[in-house]
């Protein structure tokens, strides 16, 4: 009988308290690409580039995205300093999935497209690629995962691509509270190399939505860093599809 009434009482307490599994890994992917989507987003933005010695130069910008029919498009219109004003960045992904990305140059004043060979190269002189811009995470179709570590508070998932054009792996830091990336690292095709890292500094709840306000990405080599910080978001808002069109890169209207 003494040995039977733990047995028993192990029972009754699995019933009252199951075990929670943890999620797969696949499934805190899908969560942290879920909390970041919205249908329609436009966001006023400072981005900082810091030199090793600690200097900042600060350009504000402007990013709208749309998603439609499954599929997302975003523009980047810089607004100041002088020297990039107007500069204006198309992503739009494609029904295959990939990402076709254009540029406007205005002391140009051509559009010019990012070619795939492009794609690894640093976006306006920053610490993010063309190929960051469209995304620091990826889709259920793009990578394999596993859960690394699990901490009270966090999930770390290791990310390796199908394609590894421009990474071999990410390793991100997963808040279990909001599902924000905390911190992603960025390893060289290698696998093996950690390239850059991307730290989310601050995280803020607007209007209902949890968000990385501050973050900012470091190159390791170099010590050089890029800093974003969201000034002020809108989302689910009603947007003109006409805003992502090469015609809107090359004359600024609709």
């Amino acid at each position: 009988m003494k040995k039977t009434l733990p047995i028993i009482l192990a029972l009754v307490l699995t019933m009252l308290f199951p075990i929670t599994a943890a999620p797969q890994p696949q499934q805190i992917m899908d969560k942290v690409m879920e909390v970041q989507n919205s249908e329609s987003s436009a966001l006023d933005l400072a981005l900082t580039l810091i030199d090793t010695g600690g200097q900042e130069r600060t350009r504000r910008l402007q990013t709208l995205s749309l998603t439609e029919n499954g599929r997302t498009s975003s523009l980047t219109v810089f607004l100041s300093p002088s020297s990039v004003k107007n500069t204006r960045f198309l992503s739009v992904e494609n029904e295959q999935g990939k990402t076709d990305q254009w540029i406007y140059l205005p002391a140009l004043k051509r559009v010019k497209r990012i070619a795939a060979n492009e794609e690894g190269g640093s976006f306006m002189g920053s610490d993010f690629s063309y190929a960051d811009m469209a995304s620091t995470t990826y889709e259920s179709d793009e990578a394999t995962h596993t859960l690394l570590e699990e901490s009270a508070t966090t999930y770390v998932v290791r990310s390796v691509p199908f394609d590894r054009s421009t990474y071999g792996k990410t390793e991100t830091t997963v808040d279990k509270d909001t599902y924000l990336p905390l911190q992603v690292d960025f390893y060289a095709k290698d696998g093996i190399t950690l390239e850059k890292q991307l730290v989310t500094q601050q995280i803020e709840q607007m209007h209902g939505k949890w968000i990385s306000k501050v973050i900012t990405m470091t190159t390791i080599a170099s010590g050089h860093s890029t800093k974003i910080e969201i000034l002020q978001a809108q989302y689910d808002i009603a947007m003109n599809s006409n805003y992502f069109t090469t015609r809107f890169l090359e004359t600024g209207r609709p």
